[in-house]
């Protein structure tokens, strides 16, 4: 009689405790050629050194290139699993440094955009799959598309990567401003790429977050800075990320650094879904309906 109470009390408890997903993080840049794609495989293939289950969701509608830069070309993506009716799972497959990875394909905007059900059902096994891992990696497009947006903004937080030329800091901006007129409780972070010193990164930041705090009413939160190195180009021309390939190079040292504050922050942050009771999938409609569709 006492066994079956306590088999009972166990399955009651096990029940109430809700089970734990992984995060999502979306990476952005708002232009071209900051090294944002290059950014989301190093980090990633970091993270999951560190022993985080890490898959990336190349999320880079028509300029994807994350298979490539893993130097492993997707035999399928998103797109065919929404065509062929095939499940998330059978897309993803397996990269260097034990990182998951699935491929978007192109015209998988206008797939969500045009057909609900093809959403929908994304959405559905999102969840599912996300349970597998510790970390949802979002290689966004540069910039803020229309048909991207309710993913950015229902992520846990958003990585904005951008380099200290004024024209990438205009469009850094600009993508910071969208997102934050839709979302302002929105975690985001800036990582400055290709500096030739700290401080030039650290002032990059002062003056995005300055500007957001000042227009929006709230400042971004600094990340790290990434020196120019000419191991990362190489790296990206063998097709092997910079890590794995050198990792003795400053920008791979850099970015273990980088990985380590990340995940201290996160552990305090006690991770983010404590302050997103909703799920992802169900914060994403929700955008939706705030930014105009009709989804329910």
């Amino acid at each position: 009689m006492n066994d079956q109470a306590e088999r009972l009390r166990q399955l009651v408890n096990s029940r109430n405790v809700p089970e734990k997903a992984g995060i999502v993080v979306g990476i952005l840049s708002g232009k071209g050629g900051v090294g944002k794609s290059v950014f989301s495989v190093n980090f990633s293939i970091s993270l999951s050194k560190m022993d985080k289950k890490v898959l990336i969701i190349d999320l880079d509608v028509g300029m994807g290139n994350i298979d490539h830069l893993l130097g492993k070309p997707a035999a399928y993506n998103i797109a065919d699993s929404i065509h062929d009716k095939l499940r998330l799972d059978d897309v993803v497959f397996t990269g260097p440094g034990n990182v998951s990875c699935i491929s978007g394909g192109s015209g998988l905007d206008k797939l969500f955009s045009l057909d609900e059900q093809n959403l929908n059902t994304f959405l559905e096994q999102m969840e599912q799959i996300r349970k597998k891992y510790d970390y949802v990696i979002f290689d966004f497009g540069a910039g803020v598309s229309k048909n991207m947006m309710h993913f950015l903004l229902a992520a846990h937080q958003v990585i904005l990567v951008t380099t200290p030329e004024p024209p990438a800091v205009a469009d850094a901006y600009s993508a910071l401003k969208i997102l934050l007129l839709n979302n302002q409780n929105l975690q985001v972070s800036c990582v400055v790429n290709m500096v030739d010193h700290l401080q030039e990164g650290r002032e990059t930041w002062e003056r995005l977050s300055e500007a957001s705090g000042r227009f929006m009413g709230t400042g971004i939160k600094w990340m790290s800075a990434l020196h120019r190195d000419q191991a990362v180009l190489r790296s990206v021309k063998e097709q092997v990320p910079c890590v794995l390939q050198y990792p003795r190079a400053r920008y791979s040292i850099e970015m273990k650094l980088l990985t380590a504050s990340f995940l201290v922050g996160d552990q305090k942050n006690e991770g983010a879904d404590s302050d997103h009771p909703a799920s992802f999938s169900d914060r994403v409609k929700a955008y939706i309906r705030k930014l105009g569709g009709k989804r329910k």
